[in-house]
């Protein structure tokens, strides 16, 4: 092998790849991908990097965020009802932003992903009043932020036509609590696709954007085909996949249709659909969306703070749904920590599974890293440490737990200090 730009050596490189290996050796990077993965002598390198002992593993990927309510982290210090903090905490936070609070926050967000390894982030925005002049500075003023974070961003700009009437009551009471607009959470069905079909020119380098509605339950039928046929990499909604009827959604037919089957009558459904949540999907929706290709967030974190006494995680992987793992709202979830998060998927699932099988550690290390980078769509270039991939990866100084395999210490073993190095492209993006 000719001489590479880098070589971590005396390095445990948990490579995620499909044999899983794990190399007890060296990782060579030239040009910012991946060139070599090995054991034994290291090839010549223009710089060396001694691992010590320590794990070398892919950047982590969170395949659901969102970074415009980082005003109101910790604010569920007490247990709220859904709508109450959707209204009340999230909607109320991210109304008042300003462009300038808006590219804070995804700077915030960025410095603390990048501390923690997780390299990528699915990053459903939005500040309200998609049509006006504060929604376009918002949105480009996050998209300068995002470009020069260093780490992979995938904006996804949420936008909704319709506000269903069952939602009345909790609107009111979010309005006569003050700070509240129920019509900043909505646009006209032209001036939402526009918004999104304008949103896609901010992609470059390592910034993508994906069209994205809040909630199937806030979307037009003409909205919700509008989006699936932009030219965007992905579509992304949270989809808990509502009882027939609710939210005032009806079929062709006059009568109740589930979340899932509307979006397949519309065309949504494929490869290209992240749906955040899935946490109370059907076995017929499970079955349409594994067999379109669909892919999963499952946020455990936040589902825990909000009070969920469910987890979906058993059913959906059971149902050959590809899952990745989403840090979700940091008003939910404040810390930008994806070890936090498996721990919590890992717990979650057990006290409260669904399906017949509990997940392990190395399943939640896959969640976070390449079945992640699956459900995003960058699976070819990301999530494993392989040849040809991009050099996205985490060294963390060895651990004290040498009993337990490399995957399980990263879930079970390791602290946020442990992060010694975070790369991207082959460039770091945080040194200790």
């Amino acid at each position: 092998m000719s001489v590479v730009d880098l070589v971590i050596d005396d390095a445990v490189v948990v490579t995620m790849d499909a044999a899983r290996r794990v190399a007890r050796g060296w990782i060579a990077i030239r040009d910012g991908a991946v060139a070599a993965v090995g054991e034994g002598p290291a090839p010549a390198a223009s710089e060396r990097i001694d691992a010590r002992g320590g794990t070398v593993h892919p950047g982590f990927v969170s395949a659901h965020t969102h970074s415009m309510d980082a005003a109101a982290a910790g604010a569920l210090d007490v247990s709220t009802p859904f709508f109450d903090w959707l209204f009340g905490t999230y909607y109320r936070t991210v109304l008042a932003l300003t462009p300038a609070d808006a590219a804070q926050a995804v700077r915030s967000l960025a410095t603390d992903a990048a501390r923690a390894g997780i390299t990528t982030v699915l990053d459903c925005w939005g500040v309200g009043d998609v049509g006006t002049r504060r929604a376009d500075e918002a949105f480009a003023a996050s998209a300068t932020a995002a470009r020069t974070s260093g780490i992979r961003w995938i904006l996804a700009p949420m936008v909704s036509d319709r506000l269903p009437e069952q939602w009345s009551p909790w609107l009111a009471a979010a309005e006569r609590a003050g700070g509240f607009r129920r019509e900043a959470l909505v646009a006209p069905t032209e001036t939402a696709l526009r918004f999104a079909a304008s949103a896609l020119d901010a992609a470059a380098s390592r910034l993508s954007v994906f069209a994205c509605t809040e909630l199937p339950e806030m979307a037009s039928d003409e909205l919700l085909s509008g989006l699936a046929g932009l030219d965007a990499p992905g579509v992304t909604t949270h989809l808990c996949a509502s009882d027939a009827g609710a939210a005032g959604i009806l079929g062709p037919d006059g009568r109740g249709e589930r979340a899932v089957a509307r979006l397949e009558r519309l065309g949504v459904l494929s490869p290209r659909l992240v749906g955040a949540h899935l946490s109370a999907t059907d076995a017929d929706d499970r079955e349409l969306l594994a067999s379109h290709g669909c892919g999963g967030a499952h946020c455990a974190a936040s589902s825990m703070y909000a009070g969920s006494g469910r987890s979906a995680l058993g059913e959906l992987r059971e149902s050959g749904i590809g899952i990745g793992l989403g840090l979700d709202n940091r008003s939910l979830n404040t810390p930008a920590d994806m070890v936090a998060e498996m721990r919590h998927a890992l717990a979650f699932d057990r006290a409260v599974g669904t399906g017949a099988r509990r997940v392990t550690a190395s399943d939640l290390l896959a969640h976070a890293t390449i079945d992640a980078a699956r459900v995003v769509g960058m699976a070819e270039l990301l999530g494993s440490l392989e040849p040809g991939k991009r050099a996205d990866l985490v060294l963390r100084a060895a651990s004290d737990s040498r009993s337990m395999p490399p995957e399980a210490q990263i879930v079970l073993a390791s602290r946020p200090d442990d992060v010694q190095l975070v790369l991207v492209d082959g460039e770091p993006v945080f040194t200790r």
